[in-house]
């Protein structure tokens, strides 16, 4: 996930184009502050002149999220140099080459979300399918946000009902049952933290007590929410999760989707 809290539509088109196309960037104020207070942002990107506002304005929150800020001088040479090579493609592409390479050295080093996967890829025996990421991504950094396929379905321009059809066309398992599995994968990522106790936990995944997510936690991997607090208790969801939905047929039924999962930026 990447914040980009930038009024300037050219700049802000550019970060989104050099963001993965497997994770959400959100620019709205509303969605920045949420993503700040329940999520995983990888990336703050902004410009360097309204960094120390976004300081005053924005939570904190632990650990600090990385910052980009892009200086006017850097962004204006940029355009220059756009200028200079003739045009041979936009000015948005152009820019978005040149961040990617700043963000992704800017980011978070060891992003927990690709120790998932590849965690997973041990598990499963081979490498997980782009559609996958996709799906998945959003809902490791932003539990609270898609806590519903109400929600993820919408990300995807898509309701609900059509949703579960493409999975059921694809004989995979539904997509309520991937979501419960990879928010799980969040959960144990929260009580890794000591100091996160299950009542916290449930209010940054959004559910009403810690009384249901105790319960949830239990009905969808069979182990209490202190189990997967460790190493051993992660790496025990991961095998358990391999088993019930991540089986070489399914894996092969993802390829299918054709892009549905990935962003499209125009």
């Amino acid at each position: 996930m990447i914040l980009a809290p930038i009024n300037d539509r050219n700049f802000r088109a550019s970060v989104r184009r050099a963001a993965l196309p497997e994770e959400d960037v959100f620019h709205r104020p509303k969605d920045v502050h949420e993503a700040l207070r329940f999520g995983y942002p990888r990336l703050l990107v902004c410009r360097a002149e309204d960094q120390r506002k976004l300081r005053r304005r924005l939570p904190a929150c632990e650990p600090p999220v990385p910052v980009l800020a892009m200086g006017e001088p850097t962004l204006r040479t940029w355009e220059d140099a756009w200028e200079a090579d003739g045009l041979a493609h936009s000015r948005i592409d152009d820019s978005a080459l040149r961040l990617r390479a700043l963000m992704e050295k800017a980011a978070v080093e060891s992003d927990w979300v690709d120790g998932v996967y590849s965690d997973l890829t041990q598990a499963v025996g081979r490498g997980l399918p782009g559609e996958l990421r996709g799906f998945s991504r959003r809902i490791l950094e932003s539990p609270f946000r898609y806590s519903s396929l109400s929600s993820l379905a919408e990300v995807f321009a898509i309701s609900p009902g059509a949703l579960k059809a493409r999975f059921r066309r694809r004989r995979l398992p539904s997509p309520s049952r991937y979501m419960r599995w990879f928010r799980l994968l969040s959960a144990a990522r929260i009580l890794s933290d000591p100091r996160e106790t299950t009542l916290t936990a449930s209010y940054r995944l959004g559910f009403a007590s810690d009384g249901n997510f105790c319960r949830w936690v239990r009905a969808t991997s069979g182990l209490t929410p202190s189990a997967i607090r460790g190493w051993n208790g992660r790496l025990l969801l991961l095998t358990r999760m391999a088993e019930d939905c991540l089986h070489p047929r399914s894996l092969d039924a993802w390829e299918l989707f054709g892009g549905l999962f990935l962003r499209q930026v125009a």
